[in-house]
């Protein structure tokens, strides 16, 4: 590892203008609350109503949710400090707490987007009776069991070897150094769970895209033929002869809005690891590397969006856990313009009294006034 170029970004991160400190401290918190309220609300969802538990898609949804919040929890917030405070500010084992947690969370992503994409694969290219063969829900929670496991041999080789993760002062969490990358351990991460994944992921997801768009080219051709012979099949006989019902096609076009979102914010990531790992040092500006971590880190934040706009159940199921917050803040807000009308109507009445008590004094004093007048008079006579 060329320790030159960390410490150039060491320093370039304690001498940063207070301007660059709070614009890049701003949007890496703004990505940390996202992911933290949004998987959390998602979390609270999924418990509240037990009828998100009972399908195979969903249940890969929670499992990426519980990933990006543990990401939200017990990575982020360390680098959002590092951002604010212009160095690492916690002791060695925090460092290699980080290192160690966000290897982890984002193999069991992409693994979990992987395992989506097979699923899917299964569901609408494949028959069905092989789709509720393979996916059923013991087995699916199987999957996702020694899908954890599996990733747990993403950062332990590192560990196991005994090296030890270190602060990137450019990157601004707690990385691997760059020896190990060329020991092995860089082919052995980008090939198990990197490479495969991403070929596993692009090549399934293909497939159903073309199947998906000859299921729809064929129902808009049986809704023609239904409309010319005045026949009265209901949707459900459409749905059955096509395989496919909207509800299934739904959920395809939503984990494959997931899929295109994740790879949109990791392939700059890729990228810019690719060119370190052709030039064997960190030679980019620290905002590149800065940028890098937002894009990963942003996509623990967009799933909870994305389900939130797509699902239908997920959406109302936000209303509803939402709703008493928003008549809160209604009832606090109504409750606060009460009090200033009635403070106002308050101030009102004091007003008025002091006027009347000013002009009834006044009229005491102009009926003493007159008084002493007619005296002096009555004397002078």
């Amino acid at each position: 590892m060329n320790a030159t170029s960390i410490d150039v970004f060491a320093l370039q991160l304690k001498n940063r203008s207070t301007a660059v400190q709070i614009v890049e401290s701003f949007f890496l918190l703004l990505i940390n609350f996202t992911s933290f309220s949004g998987n959390l609300l998602l979390g609270i969802s999924v418990i509240k109503n037990p009828n998100l538990r009972r399908t195979v898609p969903n249940m890969y949804i929670i499992t990426l949710a519980v990933s990006d919040f543990l990401m939200s929890l017990l990575g982020i917030p360390f680098s959002l400090a590092s951002l604010m405070t212009g160095k690492w500010p916690f002791n060695n084992f925090i460092c290699q707490l980080q290192g160690f947690w966000i290897l982890l969370m984002c193999a069991v992503s992409l693994q979990t987007l992987a395992v989506t994409a097979v699923n899917r694969y299964f569901r609408v290219v494949r028959s069905r009776a092989s789709y509720q063969r393979i996916f059923s829900m013991k087995k699916t929670k199987i999957t996702i069991a020694i899908l954890w496991v599996m990733a747990l041999f993403a950062p332990l080789p590192y560990v196991v070897a005994g090296h030890e993760f270190f602060f990137h002062t450019g990157k601004v969490f707690c990385a691997h150094n760059a020896e190990s990358l060329y020991e092995g351990y860089g082919a052995y991460l980008v090939l198990v769970y990197v490479a495969i994944p991403l070929i596993i992921i692009i090549t399934c997801y293909t497939r159903v895209f073309i199947a998906v768009r000859k299921h729809n080219l064929n129902f808009r051709f049986r809704i023609r033929q239904r409309s010319t012979n005045n026949t009265t099949r209901n949707n459900t006989s459409l749905d059955s002869s096509g395989i496919l019902s909207v509800e299934e096609v739904n959920v395809t076009y939503i984990l494959l809005v997931v899929v295109i979102s994740f790879l949109t914010c990791w392939t700059p990531v890729l990228i810019i690891d690719m060119i370190d790992f052709i030039n064997g040092d960190w030679k980019l500006k620290r905002q590149v590397y800065v940028s890098y971590t937002c894009f990963g880190f942003a996509s623990t934040a967009l799933n909870p969006i994305i389900y939130g706009i797509m699902n239908r159940s997920i959406r109302a199921e936000y209303l509803r856990i939402l709703t008493p917050v928003r008549f809160w803040s209604s009832l606090s807000q109504s409750s606060l313009q009460s009090a200033s009308r009635s403070f106002q109507r308050s101030n009102g009445q004091k007003n008025r009294e002091v006027m009347a008590r000013n002009k009834v004094d006044a009229g005491l004093e102009i009926d003493g006034e007159m008084d002493g007048e007619e005296k002096y008079r009555e004397q002078r006579c």
